[in-house]
């Protein structure tokens, strides 16, 4: 690769670093052309990119963006980047986990992600906690829902009870008004 390729890669990472809400390093390594492919076109899917990159470059593309120092450690060996600029992980781990059941493989294997605002290491360890994980999304949907439900309730209590109390209310004055008419 020359200077001038070099130069657009790198700037090509520095975007990707800065401009996405999901990135994923995966090892593809002892993978076949055909699984690649088959990986590739789950991902592009979801539109979630999937590139081959240089640890040398990543690296360089990590030092103009410092959000993902964490990241040094991991960057040894075979080094794929998945990405997103939208909140795919979910969608992403289903995938590696599903290819992994289905070829019988550990394979690609998670080096480390960031979503969420948060990095996650340690294999298929954290790739089952990011399988499950929700995002901020959902969980304010799901706040939403929990106070939607309660607030039903306690309107509905409170409908009821005055309800009661201005039948009560009403009662009594008619029966005032029914008293005073006596009286006259």
């Amino acid at each position: 690769m020359n200077k001038e390729n070099k130069k657009k890669e790198l700037l090509k990472l520095v975007s990707i670093l800065s401009n996405n809400e999901m990135i994923y390093l995966i090892d593809i390594l002892d993978l076949s052309s055909n699984q690649i492919s088959v990986l590739r076109k789950s991902f592009s899917e979801h539109s979630i990119k999937m590139r081959v990159v240089k640890n040398t470059l990543l690296k360089k593309a990590i030092e103009k963006n410092r959000k993902f120092d964490s990241f040094f450690p991991i960057l040894n060996g075979n080094t794929t980047i998945l990405f997103s600029n939208w909140n795919a992980s979910n969608i992403t781990s289903k995938i590696i986990k599903n290819f992994h059941i289905q070829e019988k493989i550990n394979k690609p294997y998670l080096k480390g992600a960031y979503t969420q605002e948060s990095f996650y290491f340690g294999g298929n360890k954290d790739l089952n906690t990011l399988l499950h994980i929700k995002s901020k999304e959902d969980l304010i949907i799901e706040i939403f829902s929990i106070l939607q439900f309660s607030i039903k309730d306690i309107i509905s209590s409170f409908l009821n009870s005055t309800k009661y109390k201005i039948c009560e209310l009403l009662e009594t004055l008619s029966s005032k008004k029914k008293d005073e008419k006596k009286k006259i």
